[in-house]
Formats: structure tokens, sequence, C-alpha cells
């Protein structure tokens, strides 16, 4: 292929592999804490593990429901998930900038009491990602003159399942949840390149993903004294069925010998290989100084199962503030730290680099039987991308995102 090709090629194929080859199967799998969950818990920065006296405590520590007051139907879910990431300098002199947006009913539970034990049922989205790109780009280069592209993604996973919690005394109480975990994946990709010789690639890529799963989550929960709460739980995901299906093909025209010559690919795979998810541990602690005050800080530990995988420890703490008895304000703040390894020199692409930070914010308004929040997710964060196959060379980055929630509550 001509010289240009070549060029053109080293300078644009990161952009094709680091978003879509290398990691074709995974929105955002270098990070495990993209969308919070439940009302008091988003709001407080997905600190909950040492509370979850509600149906939200099914995802966060089963052992939680216990303590719930009495029973309750409750359902969240985040009017607006927005999230951008761009890429400096990457086609070309010009940014890349990627887009997701989802409307994502990501939580609903229904919580039975009894007098020393609790059964609940809920549904949880913990990841969504919605992707639909349509990008033209005039002369990036000096040799290019056209390079367009279209992505239209969806990549959601969903959690269902049962829990049940009792207590022992006044003190201390377990709890255990058992999910069954599905995950559906498609995408779509299209670029087209026109060179300023008349010459011409374009590529086509259509992939699809199912997985099938449990994901079985066991807590305790344990008040020494009644302004104190610590808790503890621990989760894996475990995968029994995927089944990955990629079709790709690629044309291309070579003007370099004053002859047109076309060259045409294609192929087809398909993989059963199932990943292996991290065991996550999680400790909490709720500091309650006033009857109207809470403090809660909670430590999230993912031991990784895949190599090129790191572990990490993620950090949150919120506080919630009672005006007056029926109206609440919650803060909160978390870290979102990537599992991937730290870069060094030999460093080559496809790989990001990107430590996250969020904060969240809450108003919840309360009333004999029920309650309204509403709420806000901010998050945002700086790092490296290498984008050029085969190379050290990398492109600063960015990233950021905003939920919009939405819930509401009531007693049965």
């Amino acid at each position: 292929m001509k010289t240009v090709l070549r060029k053109l090629w080293t300078h644009l194929s990161l952009v094709i592999i680091i978003g879509f080859a290398a990691t074709p199967l995974h929105a955002d799998d270098a990070h495990y804490k993209n969308m919070l969950i439940g009302e008091r818990a988003a709001t407080m920065g997905g600190s909950y593990v040492a509370i979850s006296d509600d149906s939200t405590g099914c995802y966060y520590n089963p052992a939680g429901i216990a303590y719930a007051v009495g029973d309750s139907l409750s359902g969240s879910g985040n009017v607006l998930h927005k999230m951008k990431t761009v890429y400096f300098e990457t086609i070309g002199t010009e940014d890349w900038v990627r887009e997701s947006e989802a409307l994502v009913p990501n939580y609903f539970g229904v919580l039975k009491k009894y007098k020393s034990y609790s059964f609940c049922f809920s549904y949880v989205v913990p990841e969504a990602f919605i992707e639909h790109q349509d990008l033209v780009f005039e002369n990036p280069l000096s040799t290019v003159k056209k390079y367009y592209q279209s992505l239209h993604s969806e990549d959601i996973t969903y959690l269902l399942g049962p829990s049940g919690a009792m207590q022992f005394g006044e003190s201390l109480s377990l709890g255990l949840t058992l999910y069954y975990q599905y995950r559906s994946f498609m995408r779509q990709y299209h670029y087209f390149l026109e060179s300023t010789d008349g010459s011409y690639q374009v590529y086509y890529e259509s992939r699809k993903l199912r997985e099938d799963g449990v994901m079985p989550k066991i807590g305790v929960q344990w008040s020494p004294w009644s302004m104190l709460t610590v808790g503890m739980a621990a989760d894996q995901s475990f995968l029994v069925n995927s089944s990955f299906q990629g079709d790709a093909s690629y044309h291309s025209t070579d003007n370099s010998s004053g002859t047109v010559s076309l060259l045409t690919t294609m192929n087809r795979s398909k993989s059963a290989e199932k990943r292996k998810f991290p065991l996550h541990l999680a400790w909490g602690v709720a500091y309650f100084p006033t009857p109207s005050l809470l403090y809660t800080v909670d430590l999230d530990y993912y031991q990784a199962q895949e190599k090129g995988r790191a572990d990490i420890m993620n950090y949150s703490g919120g506080t919630e503030y009672y005006i007056n008895p029926t109206n609440a304000i919650r803060f909160g703040f978390f870290t979102n730290y990537t599992n991937l390894p730290l870069p060094n020199s030999s460093t080559t692409a496809p790989y990001e680099y990107i430590d996250i930070l969020g904060a969240s914010f809450g108003y919840t308004s309360y009333s004999s039987s029920s309650s309204l929040t509403f709420g806000a997710t901010y998050t945002t964060g700086s790092g490296k991308a290498w984008l050029y196959a085969g190379s050290t060379e990398t492109r600063n980055m960015t990233r950021e995102s905003l939920s919009l929630l939405f819930s509401a509550s009531s007693s049965l």
C-alpha cells in the first residue's frame, strides 16, 4: 500500500485499535464504581456497608436489611447518566471525543420485615453504557481528505435475585444475597478513510456478547454501641455461560502504481471464554453523633483474578443531616481507581491509565409512608492513553460523567 496510507495508519490506527479492537468486550472494565446504586447510598458516595437498613442493602450489605423498620417498596433511576471521554490531538490535530448517554432505572427492591429476620428481592443495573457516534473529520492530515467513523453500541449488566438476613440479639446480624447476573453487549462500528490521491479504506465490524452467571454476596453487621455500627460484605461473580461472535470486513484501494488495485478481507470469530471477576471485600463504619446526623466511611478492596489486572482499594465517605423530621440532605465522595498496573517505559498501546474521583449530593422529602429523593453524582479524572499500535507515544485524556437521580420509596 502506498506510503501515505501506511503513515496514516500509523497515526490513526490507535483510534481504531484502542477503542474498538483491543478492548472490544468491555465498556469500562478497568473501573468498578462507574454507577452508584440506590437513593441514600448513591447520594452519600456509595458509602453504605455499615447502614444498609433498607432494600438497597441487598446490594451493599444484606445483613443490614435485618434492621429495616418495616416492609417497603423502593425504586430509583438515573434520570440521566452521561459520560464524556476526550483523547487530545489524536486524529491528526483533532481531538477524539467519545460520549455515552443512558436513561436507566437502575434499582428496584421489595423488602419484607419479620421479628428477627427480613427478606428482600431486588433488581440492579450496576453498569450501563449506550454510545451512538457519527464523526466526520475534513483534512485531519495533509495526506488525508476525509475520515469518517460511526459507532453504535450498548453494554448493560443486570443483577436480579433474593436476599435474606437474621438478627442475633440487638447488635449482630448476618445476611446473604444470591444474584443472577446477565450482561448484554452489542456494537457496530464503521469507518471510511479517503486519501488525497483518491485511494480509500473502509472497515466494518459487528460484535455481540452474552454473559450469564451468579453473584453471591454475604454480609455481617455489628453495633458495639448505639452510636456506632460496623459492617463487612464479600462477593464475587462467576460466569456459567459466555457467548461472543464478531464479524469484520476491510476494503482498500492503492493508486501508488498508477493503476487501482483492490484489497478485501473478511473474517468471523467466536469465543466461549469466560471472564474471571475480582474478589470484592467491603468494610464500613457508620457513626451517629446525634439522632439527626450521620457520618459513614467505606473501604472497597478488589483482588484481581485475571492476569494484567492489579489489586486496588477504593474509598468512599458520606454524611446525612436531617434538617427536620421530613427533610434530609446528604453529601458524599468516592474514588474509582483503575485496576490496570502502573505503566512503565515498556507500556504500549492499547492502554489507558486514568483514576477518577467523584462527589454526590441528594435531598429527600419524607411523609408518613413514603419518600422522594433527588440527587446528582459527578465524576472527573485525567490520565494518559497509549494509542498508537506498537508505540510508547501517549496522548493526554480526560473523562467526566454526570448522573441525575430520582428515587421513590413507600412503606407497605
